[in-house]
């Protein structure tokens, strides 16, 4: 599947994931709600801030929503939800373990990508939260979403296509790789989410050592650090 085509089929499923059977209040309410949650916090945003952001009264605030836990809960959790859901499909019908790994990464970048705002939001309070239910639902997502890049991860190294010694270690490096790239990207840039996310599967699946003869040179350097030293590190 090319990059272009993906891409498309990700914003399909997003839009059709954002509630059609809301009203435009609401959908607006969860749009506004989740930039405040994303710039001012969940705990210092006020259910009087949402209301000013959208222009409308608290009233009709509190018509739709019974507080702002509720808000959150939809602004965020419908977003991991759709996340687990729209990579599963653009991989439902693959294969070949790299592609398959080819696609996940990228799937998960388009839709990074076409949520930001809410996706900015759910990592932060992730971590910050002092609500358990909170976590609890982002991190039950998370783990299932793990899960799906882990099977990808097992498949290819029973079929001989992935040489991984600890496909656990390798999947934290492939989701490190994708869920900071909210921290510095920046849309309307020279690379979309899903053009990065590719280039680092690139790099992931190729490497960025030349192999044999075309080494030019074969001396490890200063700060080279060995595989082991590596693995020892991140188990600590």
């Amino acid at each position: 599947m090319s990059t272009a085509r993906l891409v498309q089929n990700i914003t399909i499923r997003s839009r059709n994931g954002l509630s059609p059977r809301s009203t435009d209040t609401v959908n607006r309410i969860l749009s506004e709600a989740a930039e405040l949650f994303m710039t001012k916090g969940y705990e210092a945003t006020s259910m009087r801030d949402i209301a000013l952001k959208c222009g409308i009264s608290k009233s009709l605030l509190y018509h739709h929503f019974t507080d702002k836990y509720q808000i959150f809960t939809r602004a965020t959790s419908t977003t991991s939800a759709g996340l687990n859901e729209t990579v599963t499909q653009a991989i439902a019908d693959i294969s070949c373990p790299k592609e398959k790994l080819r696609v996940f990464m990228l799937a998960t970048a388009g839709y990074f990508e076409n949520n930001r705002l809410s996706w900015i939001s759910a990592s932060q309070e992730f971590w910050n939260s002092n609500e358990p239910k909170m976590s609890m639902q982002v991190k039950l997502r998370r783990d299932a979403f793990e899960k799906m890049l882990r099977a990808i991860l097992d498949e290819g190294v029973q079929k001989g296509v992935f040489q991984i010694e600890d496909t656990r270690l390798a999947g934290r490096l492939i989701l490190s790789s994708l869920n900071w790239m909210h921290r510095w990207y920046k849309p309307g840039g020279k690379r979309t989410a899903p053009q990065i996310a590719e280039a680092y599967f690139d790099m992931i699946a190729g490497g960025i050592v030349r192999s044999g003869n075309d080494r030019e040179d074969d001396k490890s350097g200063q700060f080279a650090v060995s595989t082991d030293r590596i693995v020892r590190f991140a188990e600590r």
